[in-house]
């Protein structure tokens, strides 16, 4: 960017624009991902109830998982932000293939957590023949890990770099295949068994080798490596490997923890109320999701805005943009949140339309607490963003440990088992956390201890 105004005196929606043009693409993708849970879920409720309710639990579980090296990998953004920032355009690659290379420490966890799936699934308490469903989508998910790191470095690569429809093109590509794959493997078309749960996570893996390959394609294509000199930047290098470590490790345990936390919450809480509880929890949260999925993408553009300013020394502007996607991302939260309580019964019948009738029916009491929280936790994603993008990731992992597992858990465990409210009283515990969620992550953002964040070596060499 040759000439910036004064922030006082640039045009009146021009932060919008800028989130927007960012943001835009990355929500039609997380969008377009999410409509993939969503239809896969769908789907599998067609086989049986069981499966319904062992969906959600083993997803959640492979995500949870995943996170503990896909929250290192995804730290390129960062680092690429604010090289671009710093019109460091080489950099930008170098630190994406530092992230591939950490991307196959993903295969070493699959090897590790394939037989330790069987007795941490038998953990949860769940019925047995929940129990063989879970185990069944888990482990064909674990082949896809190494996929799943590559995703995220090229994802925040592109996203850094202001080409972030790239991500959002391939993640169309890859969830229509997906889309296709999984009536194919799950219901026994084209030729293929009928595989059930374990087709719908295949179809997951083979489109997520398809959209990783696709990106890499682009990613060493020659206008980029004109630009970004992608085919030369490809070896190893220590400092800027330490580097994404350093800042990666935090932001890492940071995603795991907080989404170990919804997993707990749904397999070892919620998943002791029996399947129609587990089911009509199932429903919920797939509404609840394809809700904040395009939050998630605001989340992961101002991430990159707020790197790219802090990458230029505009601190100011880095924190207007994110004032500016708060208040889109309650906007549209405030507006889910009233569909979800007026409308949430309904939808959930017309769409789900399950066999057993007492799950539409608390599914729907959910969604009235899903619309409680949807503001607070449209501050929640965005602030996360913002703060990850100028790389305060160690507060924020300590953070999700104290209020996650000191408050929001035992609350849940509290309403759900104590009080004897057991699904709508874990809701409950989870609402109230949210809400106190948000309060600390404003609180962390508006002290602008995150202005004295450097997060590269202090002796560093464009080369």
């Amino acid at each position: 960017m040759s000439t910036v105004v004064p922030l006082n005196e640039e045009p009146r929606w021009e932060g919008v624009r800028e989130v927007m043009a960012m943001s835009g693409p990355i929500i039609l993708s997380t969008l377009s991902y999410s409509l993939m849970g969503f239809v896969d879920r769908v789907m599998v409720g067609r086989v049986s109830e069981a499966a319904l309710a062992a969906v959600t639990s083993a997803d959640i579980a492979s995500y949870t998982l995943s996170t503990l090296f896909m929250g290192v990998v995804s730290i390129v953004g960062t680092f690429a932000a604010q090289c671009f920032g710093r019109n460091e355009h080489a950099d930008c690659s170098r630190y994406c293939w530092q992230g591939l290379w950490l991307s196959f420490s993903g295969v070493l966890f699959a090897v590790v957590l394939y037989p330790l799936s069987g007795p941490l699934f038998h953990a949860m308490g769940h019925t047995a023949e929940v129990t063989g469903l879970e185990l069944t989508f888990f482990r064909v998910r674990l082949v896809g890990y190494l996929f799943v790191g590559c995703m995220a470095a090229f994802t925040g690569f592109f996203q850094a770099v202001n080409r972030s429809g790239i991500p959002m093109i391939t993640a169309i590509v890859g969830n229509l295949a997906n889309l296709v794959l999984n009536y194919a493997f799950i219901f026994g078309h084209f030729g293929f068994p009928a595989m059930g749960i374990a087709g719908s996570a295949t179809a997951t893996v083979l489109a997520m080798l398809l959209q990783s390959a696709l990106l890499f394609g682009v990613f060493l294509s020659r206008p980029f490596h004109k630009k970004y000199a992608t085919r030369s930047t490809w070896a190893f290098d220590a400092r800027r490997f330490r580097e994404l470590v350093r800042v990666g490790v935090p932001a890492a345990m940071c995603m795991f923890l907080d989404v170990a936390n919804w997993w707990i919450w749904i397999s070892f809480i919620i998943g002791r109320f029996g399947t129609v509880q587990m089911a009509a929890n199932t429903v919920a949260l797939s509404f609840n999701q394809f809700c904040f999925m395009p939050v998630i993408g605001l989340h992961m553009g101002i991430s990159a805005i707020v790197g790219q300013w802090i990458g230029r020394g505009d601190l100011d502007r880095a924190h207007a943009r994110t004032h500016t996607t708060l208040k889109i991302a309650a906007s549209y939260m405030v507006g889910m949140g009233l569909v979800f309580a007026v409308f949430g019964g309904t939808l959930a019948k017309a769409i789900f339309n399950p066999a057993n009738p007492d799950i539409v029916p608390l599914a729907a009491r959910l969604l009235v607490l899903a619309a409680l929280f949807q503001a607070f936790d449209g501050a929640n994603i965005t602030y996360i963003g913002a703060l990850r993008g100028a790389g305060d990731t160690r507060w924020m992992m300590w953070m999700t440990a104290l209020i996650a597992y000191g408050f929001g858990l035992p609350l849940s465990c509290f309403l759900g088992f104590g009080l004897g409210l057991e699904t709508y009283g874990a809701w409950i515990g989870a609402t109230i956390y949210i809400i106190v969620l948000s309060g600390s992550l404003m609180g962390r953002f508006e002290s602008g201890r995150w202005r004295r964040i450097s997060i590269f070596s202090e002796t560093r060499s464009a080369g």
